[in-house]
């Protein structure tokens, strides 16, 4: 199953060991980029991070792509932030977050 910006903020329902991704555009080119705040474990686990930039068009949106599996049977969140890195004292753009329920 694949998540994008449309069930920012929903609860989705998940069995064990099964895994899903959450794909969010990303302007890398414009400094922004996705950090994730709060990574669900230990409920879930991280299997892959990656970013591909749009190289179409400079200043065009890229994807950032999470894998995560359900670890063990629970409940848990995952947080992410849209900001430029470098300026910390900035609230972020965007957020994401997505509620997970894992049962066995």
């Amino acid at each position: 199953m694949q998540y994008g910006e449309q069930a920012n903020g929903r609860q989705v329902d998940t069995k064990i060991h099964e895994e899903f991704e959450i794909d969010l555009p990303e302007v890398r080119t414009a400094g922004y980029k996705w950090t994730i705040v709060q990574n669900g474990g230990p409920v879930l686990q991280l299997l892959g991070d990656t970013s591909q930039p749009n190289t179409a068009r400079v200043g065009s949106a890229g994807h950032h792509r999470w894998r995560l599996q359900a670890a063990t049977t629970g409940a848990s969140e995952i947080r992410l932030e849209y900001a430029r890195p470098w300026n910390e004292s900035a609230e972020p753009a965007r957020t994401f977050t997505l509620k997970v329920r894992v049962e066995s």
